[in-house]
């Protein structure tokens, strides 16, 4: 499938929605159909002295004119914030996985993609420009046609059948609630219905472990003006012609709804209106990547061998968020707070975090507090277990380049059909053409030949209450294996170096009994 960006839906003023209701497409109720009479109106709040929905009225009415005044507002006085009460909805169709990797970097954009746990794939992949009409072509559409695609539609029933009869399903499927005594399910043929289908869904997770990154995704993607901008100037410069291609097409698009809010992402444009250049060079990072190779190769006969530890940092957690809490809404100084956990007896501390999460619920967003804890993890992740990890957006993620000497994730049930060298055969095919391409030389494109399984380091770094809503959607038996045992590590990890302040820590599935054990009662 060709690349497609399509506009799907956008914000717009509700006395506009309410004359197209009525069936009043006049030209001026169509022209006012866009984002930026809502951006202008609230562009003007802090200075015009009429009420805000005066200020809507006068927008929609004079369209051009509060473009203008947007564009000037936003770009030459610099209130960048009006653009966000602009929103716009895009189908992306025949995107890699890869591109979508460069897609969901962006944090405060939203993001709902097909899931391969539910859909049973149908081979359909992209080839990228870096490699049409090369010699490489031919070989990297064999490798996905009958080599990876090949091992993941062979092996989909036995992976079935393997986690049918496997001990640690019926295990898993109790902690889901997916038992036949459950009210949810008013037949047996419905608790049967759910049950393949969740054993399905596992089958296709493990089977996609041997697919490539090229292939074709498709997602809803959902970005206010002022984060689009970011999205489409990041890409401008991307080193996949894809994303280029991507970065492109939603400007193009983006520029024919909201003309006034989409000037940054074009270097003329902003020079026409603004009377100004616009100096893009930080975008293309290249001289941070020379920098990094020229220190790399200086230091590296003194650098000692490198150890890799899961968790690499943590401030002192509980002091920090006990600290927090002393504090509350208060305006004790920190100091004073620091000094008072100080002179707390252990047990007072436990005894005074119990009680401050006495409320809590499995549901619950703990208080900003817990955001002073600090930890930072160095990961090892496939790409599919990063799939996942990437969706936890708001902490920071510094992903490193795929890497074959970080070697290959093998779903255990790989290796309980007896697989796992046909696996592995299908992993070397896939490094051998990565390589000849130009992988690990600086060509990013090489990456498409790769598959779910192959790994990159992950530096991440997330404060307390971000490893709460980790732990509580990451440790729950409905996540996928990988980035569940990844979760039990890191809050293991954090446990040790904050006992206090993680007590509560584990999936929702656990809560009861975690709770239970803290305060007594049912579990």
């Amino acid at each position: 499938m060709v690349l497609q960006v399509i506009c799907s839906g956008r914000n717009i003023d509700e006395e506009v929605l309410a004359e197209l209701m009525r069936g009043n497409n006049s030209e001026e109720v169509i022209l006012a159909a866009t984002p930026e009479v809502l951006s202008a109106a609230y562009a003007r709040i802090s200075r015009d002295p009429r009420p805000v929905d005066e200020l809507r009225a006068d927008a929609r009415t004079e369209v051009e004119k509060s473009r203008k005044s947007t564009e000037n507002i936003v770009f030459s006085m610099g209130h960048h914030s009006v653009a966000e009460h602009a929103v716009l909805n895009f189908d992306l169709m025949g995107l890699s996985r890869l591109a979508v990797e460069a897609l969901e970097q962006h944090r405060l954009c939203s993001y709902t993609e097909k899931s391969q746990r539910y859909i049973t794939l149908k081979g359909d992949y992209v080839v990228p420009e870096e490699i049409k009409g090369k010699p490489a072509e031919k070989e990297f559409r064999n490798l996905i046609e009958n080599v990876q695609n090949k091992f993941y539609f062979d092996n989909l029933e036995a992976l079935e059948q393997w986690h049918t009869q496997a001990p640690e399903t019926e295990v898993l499927l109790q902690r889901m609630k997916i038992v036949p005594e459950n009210k949810q399910f008013k037949t047996r043929e419905a608790y049967e219905a759910r049950k393949k289908a969740t054993i399905e869904g596992w089958a296709k997770e493990d089977a996609r472990y041997a697919l490539s990154m090229a292939t074709e995704a498709q997602l809803g993607f959902t970005a206010n003006a002022r984060n689009l901008e970011h999205v489409i100037r990041n890409f401008k410069y991307h080193n996949l012609a894809e994303v280029r291609e991507l970065g492109a097409k939603l400007y193009a698009s983006a520029r024919e709804v909201i003309p006034s809010l989409i000037i940054l992402a074009d270097k003329k444009d902003f020079a026409k209106t603004q009377k100004a250049t616009l100096n893009e060079e930080f975008l293309r990072l290249a001289w941070v990547d020379r920098l990094t190779a020229n220190i790399v190769v200086l230091n590296q006969s003194d650098s000692p061998p490198k150890e890799r530890k899961l968790l690499t940092k943590a401030n002192e957690v509980d002091k920090e968020v006990i600290s927090a809490l002393i504090i509350g809404r208060g305006s004790m100084p920190l100091t004073k707070a620091y000094h008072i956990y100080d002179n707390m007896h252990p047990e007072t501390r436990v005894n005074y975090v119990k009680k401050c999460l006495e409320h809590l619920s499995e549901y619950d967003t703990l208080s900003r507090e817990f955001e002073m804890g600090e930890f930072t993890f160095d990961l090892v992740v496939s790409s599919s277990c990063y799939a996942q990890l990437k969706r936890h957006r708001m902490c920071t993620q510094l992903p490193g380049a795929y890497d074959l000497q970080l070697g290959v994730t093998v779903p255990s049930s790989i290796k309980g059909i007896g697989r796992e060298k046909e696996f592995l055969e299908v992993m070397n095919k896939s490094a051998a053409l990565y390589e000849n391409v130009g992988g690990g030389h600086g060509i990013v494109a090489a990456d498409y030949c790769l598959t779910n399984a192959h790994r990159r380091s992950v530096i991440t770094k997330m404060n307390l209450r971000e490893l709460y809503h980790f732990s509580r959607l990451r440790e729950d038996a409905h996540a996928q294996w990988e980035i569940r045992e990844l979760a039990n590590a890191m809050c293991d990890e954090a446990r040790k170096v904050a006992p206090v302040t993680t007590m509560l820590l584990g999936g929702k599935d656990e809560f009861a009994g975690i709770r239970s054990t803290m305060y007594g009662g049912p579990k």
